[in-house]
């Protein structure tokens, strides 16, 4: 097994290992808005929920070259967003918003893709994606080393927009994922598909079980108590 401290590896290595191993990550399709009304699409993939109340979404935008990327500076000056989830049939548009273009490029033009006016927000959403969280900026934190940072964003979804099709309110769980399609990002280049899947019963301790957290609780709470008097 490698086995080796983080000081030995150029942080590029240590890049493709995080996200070769990380996998698969969730994919925030985010749009934001300049302050001069400019819109912006981009994806990322250091993104996940972080809280259900309030509903809290987190994501994360390197640096390039010195300089916050369009999402993040916009994000500082208009602190508001949507994060749309990536579904296969809008994969390729993905892709395409990927490319450097410059601030005042519009990657919804770029890729195809439908700009229509936030509800709660006042920032573009994707007509095509299922699901879109309109978000309001909570905490913008600068993280990493100097010439090396990344921007960590905290929003909280003030509104949400989920597509009739993918809802079955009578499931155990009312997102059907079958329709929604989400796909992932691996390493690389790579993406992978979500239709594999496997079921696990997460493990009943029942009270009065010794190892449960209530048994546990009042053992503790027996040894901590007093000796009775004349003991």
């Amino acid at each position: 097994m490698a086995s080796f401290a983080t000081a030995d590896k150029p942080g590029a290595d240590l890049y493709k290992y995080l996200i070769g191993t990380v996998v698969p990550r969730p994919i925030a399709f985010v749009s934001t808005r300049s302050r001069e009304g400019n819109a912006n699409l981009s994806p990322f993939s250091f993104f996940n929920a972080i809280t259900g109340n309030p509903p809290l979404l987190a994501f994360s935008v390197n640096d390039r070259g010195g300089e916050m990327k369009d999402t993040s500076r916009n994000i500082n000056e208009h602190p508001e967003f949507i994060v749309h989830i990536v579904g296969e049939a809008i994969a390729e548009q993905m892709n395409l918003a990927c490319g450097d273009y410059g601030p005042d490029i519009s990657e919804f033009a770029e890729s195809g893709l439908t700009p229509v006016p936030g509800t709660a927000v006042d920032v573009p959403r994707v007509a095509e994606a299922m699901v879109a969280f309109e978000c309001k900026l909570l905490h913008h934190l600068r993280l990493g080393r100097e010439g090396a940072q990344t921007s960590h964003i905290i929003g909280e979804v003030i509104h949400w927009h989920v597509d009739d099709r993918i809802i079955d309110p009578a499931a155990r769980s009312p997102i059907l994922v079958d329709v929604l399609k989400p796909i992932g990002r691996m390493g690389a280049v790579e993406y992978c598909r979500t239709t594999d899947r496997f079921s696990l019963e997460r493990p009943v301790i029942r009270p009065e079980d010794p190892r449960s957290i209530p048994s546990r609780k009042a053992a503790l709470a027996a040894l901590a108590r007093p000796p009775a008097p004349g003991r």
